[in-house]
């Protein structure tokens, strides 16, 4: 409760400083300084639910919950040449120390054609949800459950056998396993939406179609600025335009993600477990009317170091629909359905998922208090195959204001 308090107070405080005392509303674009070399824009999202100590549905990798978060975040770019950028931006969550969020250079050899090359921590190649800058880009206020929940898997660690595996089942906000290191931590998601990769990326762009590729050192449920395996990742995606207002994605990734540290454990043939995803994505947009849908699927090479040390396959797959209606130039309303399962157990223990199916039904009413001012209120319902808990609503309100 307390954070949240100085959560709102803090968000008050600044769009009360940023406030022109002429015409008595928010900035609605970003800073420009250098004659238009320097961009500066920023976003601040205060996000309030009930408490969660119990069923911890909506916790991030970061060890936050979703639903109760303050987050601020500062970006900018200088463009000193025509064909060179230097992009960085840097975010907080409920009052934590600052991180590099994003930190890279841009490079444009030819400056009549949109294409450049990114070196650093890069934006994300996967998926369309990743993509998406500000909060208010999300049609509601949680997170797909691909980009969010915690799966039960450690790349610092790895069960010894499939009974180790299905101990955790439903217990990815604070799993362990034996083999690695053993302290009790947050598990990974398929993909997660609150850290970039260190990488080089490449992108092209005509009217229609959309190329990107990267190199990175982490993978998408694991991005590192550290390497830890020394098996890089390669992924890719490609957007469709083929009318005004759909577009068609496809997206594709591969990379060792287990440490080495770990592998040397368990393998001293030095394998590589790696962790490969397939993903497809599309977006329909017309007048007021906005819908989007998202397949993300990924499988993890994991050993079971006493019994299957050579690696399993442990499959999950994401889906989900969302919709967004603006009724008046203010007033919206917005749903999304999303469901997250898993493979079957391999090994000495099978005909259970490895993890808890996740179901997750949500829906907002929100309020344009100004362009670049929302309020959103909604509700939120879980049902887990799994757990301790399996079973819950929460009823959410958010505020973001970005520049």
């Amino acid at each position: 409760m307390r954070t949240t308090r100085l959560a709102l107070l803090a968000l008050v405080a600044g769009l009360s400083a940023v406030r022109p005392a002429a015409a008595q509303t928010l900035p609605t674009g970003p800073v420009r300084a250098l004659d238009g070399q320097l961009l500066v824009n920023g976003e601040a999202v205060v996000t309030i639910s009930q408490e969660d100590q119990e069923a911890y549905f909506n916790y991030t990798d970061y060890e936050h919950n979703a639903l109760r978060m303050f987050q601020l975040a500062l970006a900018g770019s200088w463009q000193p040449a025509r064909r060179l950028a230097f992009v960085g931006e840097v975010r907080t969550e409920d009052f934590d120390q600052a991180n590099a969020y994003a930190a890279y250079v841009r490079v444009r050899p030819w400056v009549h054609h949109e294409f450049d090359i990114q070196v650093g921590r890069i934006p994300p190649t996967f998926g369309a949800y990743g993509r998406r800058a500000y909060a208010t880009d999300n049609t509601v206020i949680g997170y797909p459950l691909a980009y969010q929940y915690l799966t039960s898997l450690h790349p610092d660690a790895a069960p010894a056998t499939a009974a180790d595996l299905l101990r955790m089942r439903g217990r990815g906000w604070l799993s362990s396993f034996p083999v690695g290191d053993s302290t009790p931590s947050p598990g990974v998601p398929l993909v997660t939406a609150f850290r970039w990769d260190t990488g080089v990326q490449a992108h092209w762009k005509t009217d229609s179609v959309d190329l990107t590729g990267a190199v990175t050192r982490g993978t998408l449920s694991d991005p590192r600025f550290k390497d830890n395996n020394h098996s890089p990742q390669v992924s890719g995606r490609a957007a469709y335009r083929p009318a005004t207002g759909v577009i068609l994605g496809a997206s594709a990734a591969h990379g060792a993600w287990l440490s080495d540290s770990v592998a040397d454990l368990v393998d001293q043939t030095s394998r590589r477990y790696g962790q490969t995803a397939l993903g497809a994505d599309a977006e329909y947009s017309r007048d007021h009317l906005l819908i989007r849908s998202e397949l993300g699927w990924s499988r993890w090479s994991v050993p079971f170091a006493t019994s299957m040390p050579s690696g399993v396959n442990l499959d999950a797959l994401g889906a989900w629909d969302e919709a967004r209606r603006k009724w008046t130039p203010r007033f919206f309303t917005a749903a999304r359905v999303d469901r997250l399962g898993f493979s079957r157990t391999p090994g000495d223990v099978t005909g259970v998922d490895w993890d808890a199916p996740v179901m997750r039904v949500e829906g907002v009413l929100g309020l344009y208090l100004q362009r670049n001012l929302v309020a959103r209120v909604g509700l939120q319902f879980n049902d887990r195959n799994g757990g301790r808990v399996h079973q819950r609503t929460y009823v959410a309100a958010q505020l973001a204001f970005w520049f």
